[in-house]
């Protein structure tokens, strides 16, 4: 199989001389880059293609957690910590494996052998012809309705639901934001904050903080979110 190359986004030393020794012993496995800051790690994520990441939870800065929150088209991840609480909330996340610090090699193996399967699953599925791609099918109210990919304008969190805002009115789903961004096409959405996904074509203008849509509805754009849509609107 071709290599998986792997980041490190840590910020104690012992924790990166363990991985880094662990990844060392198998072959499939190139480590990249290591970081001591999520910062730092999404600033390199935005340009360079990254198969798996080793992820630490409490940083100072920016959490794992809360990067995690931030970024769309996540690589596979391997929450790696000294804390076994987080572990019921990580998986909304879709990591794909919780390993406690410390944790010996056999452990860290079984992480890989995950990654692999789910490699191999997400493969299988990409190569499934998919006749579904212009619209979303959602639960409102009482009602199942399909929305066309063209007629939205953004969505919005709202507790556990997401508004979608059209031309002609919003629609109020019981849904997450990660479930919606999974079943928009990628290629005409993006995300501009944790809370927050918008239709390329509608995009106006950016201006500090904010992001204006051509029909004047002004939204808030999180600074880790940033960079990554001017490069969007640019392309």
């Amino acid at each position: 199989m071709n290599q998986l190359n792997c980041i490190i986004i840590d910020d104690e030393e012992g924790a990166h001389r363990v991985l880094e020794h662990f990844i060392s012993q198998l072959s499939h496995l190139k480590l990249n880059k290591s970081f001591y800051t999520a910062v730092e790690a999404m600033e390199y994520l935005y340009s360079n293609q990254v198969d798996l990441m080793f992820l630490d939870i409490n940083m100072p800065g920016l959490t794992g957690m809360e990067m995690l929150e931030a970024m769309s088209n996540k690589p596979f991840v391997i929450l790696t910590t000294a804390y076994k609480e987080y572990a019921l909330e990580s998986y909304k996340y879709d990591v794909v494996d919780y390993l406690v610090k410390p944790f010996d090699f056999k452990t860290f193996l079984s992480a890989i052998d995950k990654v692999i399967n789910r490699l191999g699953t997400s493969k299988r599925t990409s190569e499934q012809p998919n006749n579904d791609t212009d619209h979303i099918v959602l639960k409102v109210d009482n009602e199942i309705i399909k929305l066309d990919f063209g007629s939205i304008y953004y969505t919005q969190s709202y507790g556990n639901y997401v508004k979608f805002f059209t031309a002609e009115k919003m629609y109020l789903s019981q849904i997450t934001t990660q479930e919606v961004e999974s079943k928009l096409d990628p290629r005409l959405f993006v995300r501009i904050h944790k809370s927050y996904l918008v239709a390329l074509k509608e995009i106006s203008k950016i201006a500090g903080g904010e992001l204006s849509l051509k029909n004047g509805t002004v939204l808030p754009i999180g600074k880790f979110y940033k960079k990554n849509v001017i490069d969007r609107m640019k392309n």
